[in-house]
C-alpha cells in the first residue's frame, strides 16, 4: 500500500536529546490521522519535521510519494498547516488576515470565501480579529492553512484551550474535511477522547517512540478482555477456577478471568454449585483510556 505521508526510521536529536526516536508514520490518503501523545512526546518536533521547519537528524519523510528534501516546495503546495497556534494580526479583519495569506500562497481570490464557508466564518469576515473568539481564532488559522485547496492538512493540537463549546465546532470541522472536500487531515492532541471522536486511524507517541499505529479497533483489542467475578470465600473461589483450567488474577475482592464474555453462565453455574457465594459477575473490558494510560505510563508530560 502507499501512503499519503511515510517516514521512515524518522529521528531529531538536539546534542544527547532525542524528541523522535526512529519511527515509521503511515498516514492513509482521505481520512483523519490522530496523532497522539502527552505534551513533550514528540508530536510538535515530527510535524516540524514534516513541514520542512526543521531537519532531522536521522531517516527519511515522504509526502504524495515524493522525498520532501528533494520536493519540498512541490509538496508544501499541496500542504496545509496549523503548527501550534494561529497566526494573525488582530488589528486586521478576517478577510484581510485571509487576503495576506492568500498572496503568500499564489492562492486565487474566490479561495477566501471558499475557506470562509468552511470553517463558517463569514458573519464575521469583516470584523477585526482581536474581538473574535478563540475557537473563531483557531477557525481562521484553519481557514488560513485550507487556501490554496491543499490535498493534506496538519493541525497541531487544534483544540488547546478551547471551551467544550469551541472544541466541538474544531471537531465537527474537522471530521467534515475528508467527506466534503476530500482532504486528508493529520491533528495532533494529547487528548484521547478528542482523537477517539475525529479519528480513523491513530499512531501514539511517548518519549518520541511511536508505540502503536492503526485503527481504533486494533487499538481496542489490545486492551485486557475477561470476565470480572466476585465471589465469597474469595481465596477458595480462585481455587476451584484454577483446578477447572481458567487463568485469573486478583483484583482486590474481585477476581478477573482470562475467557470469552460466553463463559459467564458457565462460571457462575461451577461456582454455586460448589457451594459460593456470587455476588458479582460481568464482563469486563479495558477501556480506550485505560490501553492509552498504560501505554503511555498514566500519561505524563516530560
Amino acid at each position: 500500500m502507499s501512503f499519503l505521508v511515510e517516514t521512515k526510521h524518522l529521528s531529531k536529536s538536539f546534542k544527547s536529546f532525542y524528541p523522535v526516536k526512529g519511527i515509521d508514520l503511515k498516514v492513509k490518503r482521505g481520512g483523519v490521522y490522530g496523532f497522539l501523545g502527552p505534551n513533550g512526546a514528540g508530536k510538535t518536533t515530527t510535524i516540524r519535521m514534516l513541514l520542512g521547519l526543521i531537519q532531522p537528524t536521522q531517516g527519511t519523510i515522504s509526502i504524495f510519494g515524493k522525498d520532501v528534501r528533494k520536493h519540498r516546495l512541490e509538496i508544501l503546495n499541496k500542504v496545509g498547516s496549523m503548527v501550534e497556534s494561529p497566526s494573525y494580526y488582530g488589528h486586521l479583519s478576517g478577510y484581510e488576515n485571509l487576503e495576506i495569506v492568500r498572496k503568500l500562497r499564489g492562492a486565487a481570490k474566490r479561495d477566501i470565501g471558499h475557506v470562509l464557508g468552511i470553517v463558517r466564518l463569514q458573519e464575521w469576515q469583516h470584523k477585526k480579529v482581536k474581538t473574535y473568539s478563540l475557537g473563531m481564532k483557531q477557525r481562521l488559522g484553519i481557514a488560513q492553512a485550507l487556501l490554496g485547496n491543499p490535498e493534506l492538512l496538519i493541525l497541531d493540537e487544534p483544540t488547546n484551550g478551547l471551551d467544550p463549546a469551541g472544541i466541538q465546532e474544531i471537531r465537527e470541522l474537522i471530521t467534515r474535511l475528508p467527506v466534503e472536500q476530500g482532504i486528508t487531515v493529520l491533528v495532533s492532541s494529547h487528548i484521547l477522547k478528542e482523537i477517539e471522536l475525529m479519528a480513523s486511524e491513530v499512531g501514539i507517541i511517548y518519549k518520541g517512540e511511536l508505540l502503536f499505529q492503526g485503527s481504533l479497533s486494533e487499538l481496542r483489542s489490545k486492551g485486557y478482555s475477561g470476565i470480572r467475578v466476585a465471589a465469597a470465600p474469595v481465596e477458595e473461589s480462585a481455587a476451584l477456577l484454577s483446578r477447572l483450567g481458567y487463568t485469573l488474577k486478583r483484583d482486590g475482592d474481585h477476581l478477573l478471568i482470562d475467557a470469552p464474555s460466553e463463559r459467564i453462565s458457565t462460571i457462575n453455574q461451577d461456582l454455586v454449585l460448589a457451594g459460593f457465594r456470587v455476588s458479582h459477575l460481568s464482563e469486563s473490558k479495558e477501556s480506550l483510556e485505560d490501553i492509552f494510560l498504560n501505554m503511555t505510563r498514566g500519561g505524563e508530560s516530560w
